[in-house]
C-alpha cells in the first residue's frame, strides 16, 4: 500500500512537471514582439536597465494614462535580476499562474468532490483562456493570479457560499490582497469592491449569530482586509506618495457610453465561454489569420473541430444547466447561480462608464466564478443522469486532449514568426547592455523625447544621420510573393530589408494594392509587420495573411509606408 501510494505519488509530480512545461512551453511560443506585449516587457526591463523603481505600471491606452503601482515592473525586474535572460520574467509568470490554479484546483477539488480531480485539474491548466492569458507577458495575464486569489477570498468570505476550507480571516486577507494585486495590472480591478461589499454585508447581517459573534466576525473579516491590503499595497504605496491617490491619471478611462440591452446575453455568454474550450478566438487576430494557420497545419484541423465544437456546446449546456434543480445541496446551487447572473449583470452595468465598448478579456477577472459554475453544472448533471457520467468523462477527455493538440500547433506555428526566438539575441543584448531602448521607447517616454533622440549611454555615433534617416526611404521590401490561398485568403511572404545605417525600425507599416486584369487598382489593405529590423539587417521569412483578395485580382504589391525609430543595438564595449 506505502509502494503505491509512493508511486501515485510520483506519478502526480511527474504529470504536474510536464504540465508546467507545456503551459512555459506555449507561453514562449506567443508573440512578443506585438506593441501591448512590447511595452509591458517594457515596464519591467526600463526599471531594471535603469535601476529606477517602477511607479506605474500597465498604460490605459484609450485615456494615455497609466496604472499606478510598482508591482507590474517588479515582477518583470526581480527574475531578470536573479537570472539576465529574456526567458527570466516568463519563468516568473508561469511559477505564479500555475501556483495560483494549482491552488484554485485544489480548492474547487475540496468543495465539488463529486467532480472528477483529473477533469478539474487537466481542465484549469489547459483551458484556452487560462493558456492563452496567463503564460506570456501582458498585463491581463497576471490578472488571473489576482483574480484567483480575490475570488477564492470571497468564496470563504461570503456566509453564504462559505465551505471553511480557508480561514475566515484568511479568506478576507486573500480578498484585500488580491484587490490591490489587480489594480496594479489592469483596469478590471473595479468590478472587485462590488464582492467586498457583499461579503461585509453578508457578515454584518448574518442570520442566527448573536450580537457578540457578529462583532467578532467583523472585526476578523476588517483585520483580515487590512493585512491583505498591506502585502500588496506595499508596492502601491511609493506612488501613492508621489503622485497622490489618484496617480496614472485612469480615472479618465470613465465614461458614460449606452449599450443595448441584447449586450447583457453577449456579456453572460461571454462569462461562461471563460471557463469553456473556446478555440476560435485564439487561432489568430482574423477570419483569414484562422484560415492560414489551418492551411499551414492542416493535421490541426479536426482537434480544432473537435475543441470548437466544444466551445459553442459547452457555455449553452452551462445555460440550460441553470435552470436544473439540486436536491443534495439546493443552497449552495442557488447561491452560485445568483453569483454567476450578477456577475453578468454586474459587468453588463459597468460598460456604461466605461470608455471602451464589452471585450471578454476586460472582465477576464472574473473567470474564478466561471469555473465554479462549470464545476457546479457538472455535479448537478451528474446528479440528474449518473448513468450516463462515464460517457461525460470520455468526451470531456477528449476534448481536453484535442486542446490540447491545438495549442501545441499554435505554439509550432507562431514560434519561429512571432515568439520572443524570432529575434532572441536582440532581447538578450537589451538585457545584458542594460539599454530598454533596444526594444523601442515606452510610450510615456516617448512623448518626453524629440524624436527619440538618443541619450548618450544609447552610444549612437551619428546623431545627425539617427534622426535624418527616414523609414519609406530605408525600409524595402524584397523577395516578394502573393498567393491566393484557401478561401480566397491573401496571402504575402516577403522580406523586408533596413537599406539605413542609423537607425533600427519596428512596427512597420504597410500598404497592399489589389490590381485587376486590366491593371485599375481595385482596393488596398493596411498593416503593421510587428518586429524590429537593424541597420542593414533584414527581416526575412515574413508570412502575412492580408485579409481576403477581391475576387478579380491578379496582381498585389506591398510597400512600406513608415514604421517607428528605434535605438540600434551596439557592439558591447566599455561605453555600454
Amino acid at each position: 500500500m506505502a509502494r503505491s501510494a509512493r508511486s501515485l505519488g510520483w506519478t502526480t509530480i511527474a504529470l504536474l512537471a510536464m504540465a508546467f512545461a507545456f503551459r512555459l512551453f506555449y507561453g514562449l511560443s506567443m508573440p512578443f514582439w506585438s506593441e501591448d506585449e512590447r511595452q509591458i516587457y517594457l515596464i519591467g526591463l526600463q526599471s531594471f536597465a535603469r535601476g529606477e523603481w517602477p511607479y506605474l505600471g500597465a498604460d490605459v491606452v484609450w485615456t494615455g494614462g497609466r496604472l499606478p503601482g510598482a508591482l507590474m515592473g517588479l515582477l518583470i525586474r526581480w527574475p531578470l535580476t536573479l537570472w539576465p535572460a529574456p526567458e527570466a520574467p516568463f519563468v516568473m509568470l508561469n511559477l505564479l499562474s500555475f501556483a495560483a490554479l494549482a491552488f484554485f484546483a485544489w480548492y474547487l477539488c475540496r468543495r465539488q468532490p463529486e467532480v472528477p480531480r483529473w477533469l478539474i485539474w487537466s481542465a484549469l491548466l489547459t483551458l484556452p483562456w487560462t493558456l492563452n492569458f496567463s503564460t506570456h507577458i501582458n498585463n491581463v495575464s497576471y490578472v488571473l493570479v489576482g483574480g484567483i486569489v480575490f475570488f477564492v477570498g470571497f468564496f470563504e468570505g461570503w456566509p453564504r457560499l462559505r465551505r471553511g476550507i480557508v480561514p475566515f480571516w484568511v479568506a478576507w486577507s486573500f480578498m484585500g490582497a488580491g484587490l490591490v494585486f489587480v489594480m496594479q495590472m489592469h483596469m478590471s480591478w473595479v468590478l472587485l469592491p462590488p464582492y467586498v461589499l457583499v461579503a461585509a454585508v453578508g457578515v454584518a447581517f448574518r442570520p442566527r449569530e448573536s450580537v457578540a459573534e457578529r462583532r467578532s466576525d467583523v472585526l476578523r473579516a476588517v483585520a483580515g482586509l487590512v493585512v491583505g491590503i498591506f502585502v500588496t499595497g506595499s508596492m502601491l504605496m511609493p506612488t501613492i506618495q508621489r503622485d497622490g491617490l489618484f496617480a496614472g491619471g485612469f480615472s479618465a478611462a470613465v465614461s458614460f457610453q449606452a449599450q443595448s440591452p441584447l449586450g447583457l446575453v453577449t456579456i453572460a455568454a461571454r462569462v461562461m465561454s471563460l471557463a469553456s474550450f473556446e478555440t476560435n478566438r485564439f487561432l489568430g487576430f482574423s477570419t483569414a489569420d484562422r484560415a492560414l494557420v489551418l492551411w499551414r497545419h492542416l493535421w490541426m484541423a479536426p482537434f480544432v473541430l473537435i475543441a470548437g465544437i466544444a466551445g459553442v456546446i459547452q457555455p449553452l449546456w452551462m445555460a440550460i444547466t441553470a435552470f436544473r434543480r439540486d436536491a443534495r445541496d439546493p443552497a449552495d446551487w442557488a447561491a452560485v447561480r445568483g453569483l454567476a447572473a450578477a456577475t453578468a449583470l454586474l459587468i453588463y452595468a459597468s460598460f456604461f462608464l466605461s470608455i471602451r465598448g464589452p471585450q471578454a478579456h476586460a472582465f477576464y477577472v472574473t473567470f474564478p466564478i466561471a469555473a465554479l459554475f462549470a464545476c457546479s453544472c457538472w455535479r448537478v448533471s451528474a446528479q440528474a443522469a449518473p448513468q450516463h457520467r462515464r460517457r461525460w468523462e470520455r468526451v470531456a477527455g477528449v476534448v481536453i486532449a484535442s486542446g490540447i493538440v491545438v495549442h501545441t500547433g499554435l505554439a509550432l506555428d507562431r514560434w519561429p514568426r512571432l515568439s520572443l526566438y524570432a529575434d532572441r539575441p536582440l532581447v538578450a543584448a537589451a538585457i545584458t547592455q542594460r539599454n530598454d531602448r533596444f526594444l523601442g521607447d515606452r510610450r510615456d517616454t516617448a512623448k518626453e523625447l524629440v524624436d527619440h533622440r538618443p541619450r548618450p549611454i544609447d552610444g549612437v555615433a551619428d546623431i545627425d544621420a539617427y534622426l535624418a534617416e527616414r523609414p519609406e526611404d530605408a525600409l524595402q521590401v524584397v523577395d516578394s510573393q502573393w498567393t491566393r490561398e484557401a478561401a480566397g485568403v491573401s496571402r504575402f511572404r516577403l522580406a523586408v530589408a533596413n537599406r539605413g545605417r542609423a537607425a533600427a525600425w519596428v512596427d512597420i507599416r504597410y500598404q497592399t494594392t489589389y490590381f485587376g486584369a486590366d491593371g485599375q487598382s481595385l482596393e488596398s489593405h493596411e498593416g503593421v509587420i510587428k518586429r524590429i529590423v537593424q541597420p542593414g539587417g533584414t527581416l526575412a521569412g515574413l508570412d502575412i495573411s492580408d485579409d481576403y483578395a477581391p475576387s478579380a485580382a491578379v496582381r498585389a504589391t506591398l510597400i512600406v509606408t513608415g514604421a517607428e525609430r528605434v535605438i540600434p543595438v551596439r557592439a558591447p564595449g566599455p561605453a555600454g
